[in-house]
C-alpha cells in the first residue's frame, strides 16, 4: 500500500467512525421523549457554543451586522446561545425523523398557507419554494413530502463523508420527498417543473462569485440566483416557506403566497430585484424571531470586486 492508499484508508475509517457515533445517537435518539430530546439538543447546543469558537464568533460577527445598533453585546451574546440550542434541538429532531409518519407529524408541525402551494401548483407550471436556513429547516423535507405525495423535491448538496451523506439523505426522503444532487441541479429542476412538481432552493447563503448581489441587512451579500432565474425564464409561480420554532418545541410552517415578481425586460437586473425581494421577507422573520437563523454560516464572506 503507498502512501496516498494509506492516507485514503486513514481517511475512510474516519469517515466510518464518525457515521457510527452519529448512528448510535440516532438510535438514543429515537427513544427519547420530546421533553428529554429537546433538553439533549438544548444540552448540546451549550456545549457546541462554548468549543466552537470560530462558529461562536462568526455568529456573533453577523449578529454585529445586523442588530450593531438596536441591541447590546450582552443581547447579541444571548441571541447566540439561544441560537447554538436551537441547533442542537434541529440535530436530536433530525435523528428521530425515521420515528415520523404521514399521520403523527401533525402532532409536531402546524401549516399555514397550503392552499397557497396547491393553487400555486394548480396554475400547471410547477412551484419554486425558496427556503431559508431556520426554525428546523430539515424539517421540511418531512412536511413537503407528506403535503405532496410524489411531488416534492429538493436541491441538496452531498456532504464528503459518504456514510453520513446516505444517513441524511435517507433521513431527509423518509416522508417521500426526492433529492436533486446540486451538480443536477438544472436539468432536474427544469424537468420536475414541467411534470409539475414544487421544487424547493434552500438559498439564503452566501452564493460566491456565482451569485449574485444584493443588499440583505443593508450590506453587500452574494445570494443563490437560482429560484428567481428560474421562475422569471419558465414562468413558475415563486413561493417563500419557512419553518418556525413554537416555545414548546412544536413548529409553524409558513407557506406565502406566490410573491409578485418585477419584470422590466433586462434578465439580470431582474433576477437582482426579485432576489433581493425574497431576502427582504427574511429579513423580516430574522427580526420577529433572532435566534432561529443560521447566523454561524459566515453570510457576508463574498463582496463585490473593488
Amino acid at each position: 500500500m503507498n502512501h496516498l492508499q494509506r492516507i485514503g484508508a486513514k481517511s475512510l475509517i474516519g469517515e466510518w467512525l464518525i457515521y457510527s457515533c452519529v448512528w448510535v445517537l440516532a438510535a438514543i435518539a429515537r427513544r427519547l421523549p420530546k421533553q428529554l430530546a429537546m433538553r439533549l439538543g438544548s444540552g448540546i447546543g451549550d456545549v457546541l457554543y462554548f468549543t466552537s469558537k470560530r462558529r461562536r464568533n462568526i455568529a456573533l460577527e453577523n449578529l454585529q451586522i445586523v442588530f450593531g445598533t438596536e441591541k447590546s453585546g450582552r443581547e447579541r451574546k444571548k441571541i447566540c446561545r439561544e441560537n447554538f440550542r436551537n441547533l442542537g434541538k434541529t440535530a436530536v429532531e433530525f435523528l428521530q425523523f425515521p420515528n415520523m409518519t404521514f399521520d403523527n407529524i401533525w402532532a409536531q408541525v402546524t401549516v399555514d398557507g397550503k392552499e397557497n402551494l396547491i393553487n400555486a401548483l394548480d396554475l400547471g407550471k410547477g412551484a419554486i419554494v425558496f427556503l431559508p436556513h431556520f426554525g428546523n429547516w430539515e424539517l421540511l423535507a418531512l412536511v413537503y413530502g407528506v403535503l405532496l405525495p410524489n411531488r416534492a423535491m429538493a436541491i441538496a448538496l452531498p456532504i464528503k463523508n459518504k456514510f453520513l451523506n446516505a444517513l441524511i439523505w435517507k433521513y431527509r426522503q423518509h416522508l417521500g420527498l426526492k433529492l436533486i444532487p446540486r451538480h443536477q441541479a438544472v436539468r432536474e429542476t427544469l424537468r420536475a417543473l414541467r411534470d409539475k412538481f414544487a421544487v424547493g432552493f434552500f438559498a439564503d447563503q452566501d452564493a460566491g462569485r456565482d451569485g449574485v448581489f444584493v443588499e440583505f441587512f443593508g450590506e453587500h451579500a452574494s445570494a443563490v440566483r437560482g429560484p428567481a432565474a428560474l421562475a422569471l425564464k419558465t414562468g413558475a409561480p415563486i413561493l417563500f416557506s419557512i419553518d418556525v420554532r413554537q416555545c414548546d418545541n412544536r413548529h409553524r410552517v409558513f407557506i406565502s403566497p406566490p410573491v409578485e415578481l418585477e419584470i422590466s425586460g433586462d434578465f439580470e437586473q431582474d433576477v437582482q430585484i426579485n432576489t433581493a425581494r425574497l431576502l427582504k421577507i427574511l429579513e423580516d422573520y430574522v427580526r420577529q424571531f433572532p435566534s432561529q437563523w443560521l447566523w454561524v454560516h459566515n453570510r457576508w464572506k463574498t463582496q463585490p470586486e473593488r
